[in-house]
């Protein structure tokens, strides 16, 4: 799933290949929740290979843009994963968080990251990084935020629960000792 424009449109292959699968106890599946429990956030064991390759394909996208690649930011990557966290426990997909009021900028400050400038990217039912960038590719919106040449750090949060599995976090950034 994607956020276009305000309107929520799924990905339909990730979401037809989570619903057709088996999945053990540890996977996505079980962080869904049962019985109407309160949706479960799992990392996934291989979180850094996930935000790895989320990174260098990124960074390849820009490379053929000729902009400067953006550098893996531990403090963001915290704020990414703990946003998606919250999207998957209390049920919602969107930049600003419906219980607390917040958005990308708000999370950032309490996240103690100083910034000149700060961007988002959500996407939820992908289930690899290659089809994660490539959805945000297609979408101008998300493009034009991935593409920015002002970013020079990311952090980079997937985790697995909720309606829609898995869900993925970019959050862009330039800080202020790189100016504006």
């Amino acid at each position: 799933m994607l956020k276009r424009n305000g309107l929520l449109t799924l990905q339909a292959v990730a979401i037809l290949a989570f619903a057709t699968g088996c999945f053990d106890a540890t996977g996505p599946a079980a962080a869904q929740g049962l019985n109407g429990e309160a949706a479960k956030c799992v990392t996934p064991d291989d979180e850094d290979r996930l935000a790895d390759q989320v990174l260098q394909l990124v960074n390849l996208e820009r490379a053929a843009e000729d902009l400067p690649p953006v550098v893996l930011n531990f403090t963001l990557s915290k704020i990414a994963d703990d946003y998606a966290c919250e999207m998957i426990e209390n049920s919602f997909f969107g930049h600003r968080d419906p219980v607390t009021g917040q958005g990308p900028g708000d999370r950032a400050l309490l996240g103690k990251y100083s910034f000149a400038a700060i961007g988002e990217n959500l996407a939820a039912g992908q289930e690899t990084p290659a089809e994660v960038v490539a959805v945000w590719m297609e979408s101008p919106a998300h493009q034009a935020i991935m593409m920015d040449p002002k970013w020079t750090e990311i952090g980079i949060g997937v985790q697995f629960g909720g309606e829609y599995a898995t869900y993925w976090v970019l959050e862009f950034g330039r800080p202020i000792s790189a100016g504006l």
